[in-house]
């Protein structure tokens, strides 16, 4: 279990710090949090509440949701690429961004499609927002979050066929780097890539609850994505998914 921290400490301490979306497999947190762990960096970790104000983590970071990632006197910093960064500069090696240029603009894009703004995240926290948010009434944190977002009815609407592209993309990325004996999405070695589609794969299909457990109605609500958006997960992600999450990832997952 994590060993959660009072947010009031973490905003005083020093080193390496990460605030994490409580009891929620949110894939943005759990994968700067794996990659933590695989370069080997003791790190220290405070709750935030999925859809509450959180009003002093808005104060210290600017932001209300997580993850929020802290080193020393460095201002936090929230966006998937800057923490992707700073983890590369506090443990270069093993590296997870490719060396070479044009592996390294690719394994970026198509980390994009993941968890960049329109990305499969962004895409999946849409279609799960959509229920509560047209009933008109939405719980408030929902309708918390729906504005935060930028909740539009139009990026519902193209949510699926958005899916369907990042999905196909990447499946064809891995089919490649398969076919040449390759076992990662980009080059020879595992890169940041792999560790954000073993996260983000938590907004479509979880793992079995031995390996992440939520509450029924959290599985349920995760589980029950589009029909045409499972037609294009290729079995070669879903594979890809579970042995980069058994050789790579603390199991169960925590949180």
């Amino acid at each position: 279990m994590i060993n959660y921290r009072p947010l009031e400490e973490i905003i005083s301490a020093q080193g390496l710090r990460i605030v994490l979306v409580k009891g929620y497999p949110s894939p943005w947190g759990q994968a700067a949090k794996a990659m933590f762990e695989y370069k080997g960096l003791d790190f220290l970790v405070a709750p935030q509440e999925a859809g509450g104000t959180n009003d002093a983590l808005v104060a210290w970071s600017g932001e209300n949701s997580g993850p929020v990632v802290a080193w020393n006197d460095e201002k936090p910093i929230s966006r998937w690429l800057d923490i992707l960064m700073l983890i590369e500069r506090l443990a270069p090696t093993p590296s997870l961004i490719p060396e070479d240029a044009a592996e390294r603009a690719l394994m970026i894009g198509l980390s994009n499609e993941l968890c960049g703004e329109l990305g499969l995240g962004w895409n999946r926290r849409l279609q799960m927002f959509a229920p509560a948010m047209d009933s008109g009434n939405p719980p408030e944190g929902v309708a918390r979050m729906g504005n935060k977002y930028g909740y539009r009815a139009e990026d519902v609407a193209a949510a699926t066929a958005r899916l369907v592209g990042q999905l196909r993309a990447l499946a064809a990325q891995l089919r490649t780097q398969v076919g040449q004996g390759r076992p990662f999405f980009i080059g020879n070695q595992l890169s940041a890539l792999d560790f954000y589609w073993v996260a983000f794969m938590n907004l479509i299909q979880l793992p079995p609850q031995e390996e992440c457990e939520v509450p029924d109605y959290l599985r349920q609500m995760i589980n029950s994505c589009d029909e045409t958006v499972l037609a294009a997960l290729d079995p070669l992600l879903l594979s890809h998914r579970d042995r980069v999450f058994k050789s790579s990832f603390k199991s169960p997952w925590e949180l």
